[in-house]
């Protein structure tokens, strides 16, 4: 197995990074003594809720870690990704429809984000609406 480093994090004890394994990236994510890989493809969304990070996954599953929002954010730069909320980190090819009066992302597994106010204008550019 071939594991290239693409980007990782230098916050706290264990890397949060991001591989390329046998032509798909992963994630890496600390689950109390091991490190869980994840398929990008994998996570819907990310929610921050004080300390922790929830990692929503297109099967229903729902990940804790205990990294911040702001380490996710980081680390998955360029990858598909977008913060579209303080607490609210997406995965752009999950986004399944958008609701432009009231600022709502739509993601495939129906969840409903709400887009702030100085986030907007990113996300529109990144949907190339305008």
């Amino acid at each position: 197995m071939n594991i290239h480093n693409l980007r990782q994090t230098p916050f706290g004890n264990f890397s949060i990074k991001i591989v390329n394994l046998l032509g798909r990236k992963y994630l890496l994510v600390p689950d109390q003594a091991k490190m869980r890989r994840v398929l990008l493809k994998d996570i819907v969304r990310l929610e921050g809720v004080r300390n922790y990070t929830l990692i929503h996954l297109t099967n229903g599953e729902v990940m804790i870690s205990s990294r911040t929002l702001k380490v996710y954010d980081y680390v998955l730069e360029g990858a598909d990704f977008l913060r579209v909320h303080r607490a609210h980190l997406i995965n752009m090819k999950c986004l399944y429809d958008y609701e432009s009066d009231c600022m709502f992302a739509v993601m495939q597994n129906n969840d409903k984000i709400s887009i702030s106010r100085r986030k907007r204008k990113d996300f529109q550019d990144r949907i190339a609406v305008k």
